[in-house]
């Protein structure tokens, strides 16, 4: 099975990513504070992709018809196939924007992208399942939401993982890493890498006033994550571009994907 690869990209690095020929999740908007739709500077002729819709700056409260409405009308104009919405919060009204988004797009034909706080406002959209683990299996877990929502409505968000994990760790959290990080802890204690097959990503551990886990993914184990989800038949898997440019352009990442 082909997989479907969407690229998410701010607008600073969207001519970057359209040279790759893949979908883009355009992160060129956000609902404001007076519940309104707001774009970043984004060329006025760009056509197609999906709008990426941020909950950055709202504050709980507004008119959900009339913001549907922004949002239809933009997606109308800059020809995209359909709405990510990509929200921190969990506001009420925020669950009715999605539901009603979920009945607007549907008479449309269009796309709608749900993360999984959010699975309940619609009997079709596509829930976004993050690979993002530091516990189990990651088969365990996308069979596990397979059951649940039906393969077809998966869409796999595989984030680059980049993080120090003290041990024990109780609350399964550790400290998120930059490239830069990473690569000074490798330097410094020249630790012994090991691709672990459950998470799907790899790992190595050191000392440093006690144990430490370090997990983290390269180009190698972020296609075993995209082979993973093409064999279980799911489709698309969403990158974010900012994260695994250097890795599409000189690592080959997306060949023959």
């Amino acid at each position: 099975m082909d997989t479907k690869i969407i690229l998410s990209a701010p607008p600073e690095f969207l001519n970057s990513a359209l040279t790759h020929g893949r979908t883009i999740a355009h992160m060129a908007y956000k609902i404001g504070d007076d519940f309104h739709l707001y774009r970043s500077s984004i060329p006025l002729s760009l056509r197609g992709g999906l709008m990426a819709l941020g909950d950055n700056g709202y504050n709980g409260e507004g008119d959900v018809d009339a913001l549907a409405g922004e949002i239809i009308k933009e997606c109308v104009y800059k020809g995209f196939d359909g709405v990510v919405l990509d929200f921190d919060a969990s506001f009420p009204v925020l669950h009715s924007l999605a539901a009603v988004l979920s009945s607007r797009l549907k008479r449309h034909g269009g796309e709608l992208y749900l993360t999984e706080p959010f699975a309940g406002n619609s009997d079709w959209a596509k829930i976004i399942i993050s690979t993002a683990i530091s516990g189990g299996s990651l088969e365990t877990r996308l069979r596990e939401v397979m059951a649940l929502y039906g393969k077809k409505r998966i869409a796999l968000e595989i984030e680059r993982v980049r993080t120090d994990f003290c041990v024990p760790s109780h609350n399964g959290e550790g400290k998120r890493l930059t490239e830069a990080e990473l690569y000074g802890l490798i330097q410094k204690h020249k630790p012994q890498s090991y691709f672990s097959q459950e998470l799907c990503s790899y790992y190595f551990t050191f000392q440093d006033g006690g144990p430490h886990f370090v997990l983290y993914d390269d180009a190698g184990s972020i296609r075993k994550k995209i082979f993973l989800a093409s064999e279980l038949g799911i489709s698309p898997a969403m990158l974010l571009y900012p994260e695994v440019e250097e890795m599409i352009a000189s690592k080959g990442l997306l060949q023959n994907i």
